[in-house]
C-alpha cells in the first residue's frame, strides 16, 4: 500500500473543520449547494445534545449534505489512488454508511479521519523505513543505521511524523546542524545562547551520533567521551531545568573526586521520544566529568578534561543518594528537578536493567562501553601478580591505586608510568609494562581518539570532531 499523498481538496475540508474546532463548534455542520465544484460552506450552526444536530430535513438540505459527503469521500479515494484502497482504519473513521441519507459532515469526524489517516502514514513508514539512511549536513554525509532512526518516527505523533525519506533526512539534518551549533558556542563560552532544554540535549547527542561517524563508529548501547578541556559542556548540561542528581555505575572510579568544587557524581536529563527525541530508542542521558590526567589523584582539571555522556533506556530520578551528597554534588547555581510520578516506573526499570546486564563485556554485541575490558583487566591482574612475586609490592600497589579497575585504562596507563618511572631498568616492571600496553593497544585497535584518555571501549570525540 502506497503513502497517501497530500490532497488540496481534502486539505480544504481539514482547515475548515480546525477552524471549527478552535472555535468551540466541534460539531459544525458543513453544507454545500448541490451543484459546488470545490468545498463551498454557506450554513454552519453548532450541534446539540449528544448526537450529530440534523438541522434542516428538506429535500435539498439532503441533496447538499450528500454533494458534501460525496466532495469529501471523492477527496480520499483520490489520496489513496481509488476507493478500494483506502485502508479499513480510515474507511471506519469515514462513518461509510452515513453516505447518501442526508446526514451532516461534522468537523469532529473530518478530524477523525485525518487523526486516522496520519496514523495509518506513520505505521507504514515506519513498516518500510530503510536499513540506512544517506543524511547530508552541510556538505558532508553521514550513514546512519535503522536502529539510530526507527524510535524516532515510530515514537513521534502520527499528526507530526515525517512522511517521506526525504522529510526524515531534513529532520535529522536540522537536528544535527543545530547540535553542532550548541557544541561550537558552548566551547566557546557562549553557552548562554543556548538553553539546556531537553530538546537541545538530544540535539546535541546528535551531533556526537555524527561526528562517531566520521570514524566509522557507531553506538547503539554505550558511551561517549567528549573533549571538554574547560568543563563548559558539562556545566552548560547542569544549567538544564531537568537535571537532577542520579546513582551511576559508571563512572565509579570518578564520583568521590572533587571537580570545580563540587562532588563528581553523575547527572541524568530524561528526554520525551519522538521527532525531538534522542537515537536507538533511549530516553536519557547519564554524564559527569572526567577529570584531567594531570592532577588524577586530586581531582583537579586541566588539559585532558572531559565529559562523560551515556545515552540510557530509562531513567533513574529516583536512587538512594542522600540528599547531603546531593547538595555536595550541585556545581554553582544548580537545581535539580522534582520527582514526578513516572519517575518511580522509570527507576524500577533501570535498576532491572542494571542487574539483567551486570557483568557483561562492555565489548558485547558491539556495545561501546566505557568499562575496562577484561583483557586489560587480565593484564592488569598478571602484572600485579609478577610484582608481588619478584618483591615489588610497591610497585604493585601503585598499579592499583585510585580503584584502577573503575577509574579505566587512563588511569591504569597513569599508574603504569607513575611505577615505571621509579624504577626503569626492573625487568619485572618492563614486562608488566609490555603486557599492559598490548593488551590496551589491542582493545584500541581500529578506535578512535587519544589512547591516554580511553577509559574502556566507549566512542572517543576529541576537539577536532566537534566542527
Amino acid at each position: 500500500m502506497p503513502l497517501s499523498i497530500d490532497n488540496a481538496q481534502f486539505d480544504q475540508f481539514v482547515r475548515f473543520a480546525q477552524q471549527q474546532m478552535q472555535a468551540g463548534n466541534a460539531k459544525a455542520v458543513a453544507r454545500a449547494d448541490a451543484g459546488a465544484t470545490g468545498l463551498a460552506v454557506r450554513d454552519i450552526r453548532p450541534a446539540t445534545g449528544d448526537r450529530a444536530f440534523a438541522f434542516v430535513r428538506h429535500n435539498d438540505d439532503k441533496t447538499a449534505n450528500n454533494a458534501v459527503r460525496k466532495l469529501f469521500r471523492q477527496a480520499i479515494s483520490d489520496m489513496f489512488g481509488g476507493e478500494s484502497r483506502i485502508p479499513a482504519p480510515v474507511q471506519k473513521a469515514m462513518l461509510m454508511a452515513d453516505y447518501d441519507k442526508g446526514k451532516p459532515l461534522t468537523a469532529r469526524r473530518i478530524i477523525a479521519v485525518k487523526a486516522a489517516i496520519d496514523k495509518f502514514d506513520a505505521a507504514t513508514f515506519a513498516e518500510n523505513l530503510p536499513d540506512t539512511l544517506d543524511v547530508d549536513v552541510g556538505g558532508e554525509t553521514f550513514t546512519f543505521d535503522k536502529w539510530h532512526y526507527k524510535s524516532i518516527v515510530s515514537n513521534t505523533p502520527p499528526a507530526e511524523c515525517p512522511r517521506s525519506l526525504d522529510e526524515l533526512r531534513q529532520l535529522l539534518s536540522g537536528r544535527i546542524s543545530h547540535g553542532r551549533e550548541i557544541i561550537r558556542d558552548v566551547l566557546a563560552g557562549n553557552g548562554g545562547d543556548h538553553f539546556a532544554t531537553p530538546a537541545n540535549v538530544a540535539d546535541l547527542t546528535l551531533a556526537l551520533h555524527a561526528a562517531a561517524l566520521r570514524h566509522g563508529e557507531k553506538m547503539q548501547n554505550g558511551s561517549f567521551s567528549v573533549a571538554d578541556p574547560d568543563g563548559r559542556l558539562a556545566q552548560w548540561l547542569d544549567t538544564s531545568q531537568e537535571v537532577y542528581v542520579r546513582a551511576s555505575s559508571h563512572l565509579k572510579g570518578y564520583q568521590k573526586m572533587q571537580v570545580d568544587g563540587h562532588l563528581n557524581m553523575t547527572r541524568g536529563i530524561d528526554i520525551p521520544e519522538g521527532k525531538n527525541g534522542l537515537m536507538a530508542g533511549m530516553r536519557t542521558i547519564n554524564y559527569g566529568t572526567v577529570p584531567d590526567l594531570d592532577h588524577l589523584d586530586n581531582g583537579g582539571s586541566g588539559p585532558n578534561r572531559r565529559l562523560f555522556l551515556k545515552c540510557e533506556t530509562f531513567g533513574a530520578r529516583i536512587s538512594m543518594i542522600g540528599p547531603v551528597n546531593v547538595a555536595r554534588s550541585k556545581s554553582n547555581g544548580m537545581s535539580t528537578r522534582y520527582v514526578n510520578a513516572g519517575d518511580f516506573k522509570q527507576s524500577f526499570e533501570h535498576t532491572r536493567s542494571y542487574f539483567a546486564t551486570r557483568g557483561e563485556d562492555p565489548t558485547a554485541g558491539g556495545a561501546r562501553k566505557e568499562h575496562m575490558t577484561d583483557r586489560v583487566k587480565t593484564a592488569l591482574k598478571t602484572s600485579v601478580a609478577n610484582l608481588k612475586a619478584a618483591g615489588r609490592k610497591d610497585l604493585a600497589a601503585i598499579l592499583e591505586e585510585g580503584d584502577v579497575k573503575k577509574a579505566g585504562t587512563r588511569r591504569l596507563l597513569h599508574n603504569l608510568n607513575k611505577a615505571f618511572m621509579l624504577d626503569p631498568e626492573n625487568a619485572t616492571m618492563q614486562k608488566a609494562a609490555a603486557l599492559i600496553f598490548k593488551a590496551v593497544d589491542d582493545d584500541a585497535a581500529g578506535l578512535s581518539g587519544d589512547l591516554a584518555n580511553r577509559l574502556g571501549n566507549e566512542i572517543m570525540i576529541e576537539t577536532e570532531d566537534l566542527t
